[in-house]
């Protein structure tokens, strides 16, 4: 999937919910309700969307396209909130091989669900090659099934806080540029005709959209997980280690050959790690 100029497809993917707008660079916050930007730009454009892997609980599963990893929730167990640091990696599209639709993307994120169901609330970072060998970067949410929201601003180098939190009904998505000042943050129920189980939290990196070999993952050398902080519905705060109420999954990326395309390292006291680009496909 290009990235294309769409301002219909930005608009229809924003959720409204009620509080008050900061100013915005680029975007007027005032007309989408619910939704508060500072320093940030409402782009007028369209990304691939995630890809649920629907995966089983087990210390190390693989995935043909997310690396990191994720608390799963114990039946009975629901989460409410997740949250991570990252600094955006410098992708380096020279090297990086092109899809057959002429892309390459690597998604770093932090959200809660997709693991083993059919949501994914989600806040993160694009960095996408195409045929330009010019490298973009993008800040984004998405409450799928529903499209991503993007925003532009963001930059390799940046320091970033990414946080999701369930309060109440509503989901609280917020991403923070540490290093600019920029954010955006925004409040959303689950999508219509769906059902947000909060049965997960992952902190991943992913090769959106239909993946390899469509969409390529682009080579982004490393990428470091920080500050890592997940909570239960009942207020019990951890990290991505397992304890009594969720178990802990390693997600290796690999292709449908068995070969590692992005490699998580060890998970260091459950708050931080980093993921090693090792292919395109």
């Amino acid at each position: 999937m290009r990235k294309v100029l769409t301002i219909a497809a930005a608009a229809a993917a924003l959720l409204t919910a009620s509080g008050p707008a900061l100013a915005a660079t680029g975007a007027t916050a005032g007309q989408q309700p619910g939704l508060m930007v500072s320093g940030l730009r409402l782009a007028q454009v369209t990304l691939p969307r995630t890809h649920l892997p629907h995966l089983t609980p087990h210390s190390v599963v693989t995935s043909s396209n997310w690396s990191g990893y994720a608390a799963v929730a114990k039946k009975g167990v629901r989460l409410r909130y997740v949250a991570a640091h990252f600094t955006i990696p410098s992708v380096n599209c020279t090297k990086s091989k092109l899809g057959s639709q002429n892309v390459a993307y690597a998604s770093n994120w932090v959200g809660l669900d997709g693991f083993n169901s059919g949501t994914v609330e989600q806040a993160g970072v694009d960095s996408f090659c195409d045929q330009t060998r010019t490298a973009q970067y993008d800040a984004w949410y998405e409450m799928y099934p529903l499209g991503p929201v993007v925003f532009s601003g963001v930059n390799p180098g940046d320091a970033i806080s990414v946080s999701v939190y369930l309060n109440g009904s509503k989901y609280n998505l917020a991403l923070t540029d540490l290093t600019t000042g920029g954010k955006f943050a925004t409040s959303a129920s689950c999508p219509k005709n769906s059902t947000c189980r909060d049965s997960s939290a992952e902190v991943i990196t992913e090769d959106p959209g239909d993946a390899e070999p469509v969409i390529d993952l682009a080579d982004f050398g490393q990428v470091n997980f920080t500050g890592i902080a997940v909570t239960s519905a009942n207020g019990t705060r951890g990290t991505l280690t397992g304890n009594k109420l969720w178990t802990s999954s390693e997600i290796v990326m690999k292709n449908s050959g068995g070969r590692v395309m992005a490699q998580p390292s060890s998970l260091e006291g459950g708050q931080a790690f980093n993921v090693s680009w090792r292919a395109s496909q």
